[in-house]
């Protein structure tokens, strides 16, 4: 079994995850898409730390000796999903990154392409003159 003191300390990083989470949503310093799973996170931390049988029940179906452990195994299963899913939208950004370079390049290469062009009608047009 999880202690009281554990419990309450639980529940009050969770509150305070979740009026975090609300303020950086309000100030719009983080988008909804990605706060949905910190949310996930916070709301099942939140439920598990009210009620701490969960966490017994999940030791004995696993095997895990101490409750405790359950909460640690459970924590590090969420920031590696966490992970999973920065490291996703990183790579999104980066392709995206990629595109948009290149189809920078092409078009200051048309514009130079263009350029040159008008240069030369420009100079035909002085010598016919």
């Amino acid at each position: 079994m999880i202690s009281f003191k554990l419990q309450v300390i639980l529940i009050a990083s969770s509150l305070l995850c979740v009026v975090l989470l609300i303020n950086l949503l309000r100030r719009y310093r983080l988008e909804l898409k990605y706060s949905i799973l910190w949310i996930a996170v916070v709301v099942l931390l939140f439920i598990l730390s009210i009620f701490p049988k969960v966490f017994d029940f999940f030791s004995e179906l696993l095997g895990i000796e101490l409750p405790v452990n359950t909460l640690f195994l459970f924590s590090i299963f969420g920031l590696i999903c966490i992970s999973f899913s920065a490291t996703l939208e990183i790579s999104k950004a980066n392709n995206k990154i990629k595109d948009l370079t290149q189809e920078i390049g092409i078009m200051k290469r048309n514009v130079e392409m263009l350029s040159v062009q008008l240069k030369l009608k420009s100079e035909d047009r002085d010598v016919k003159k």
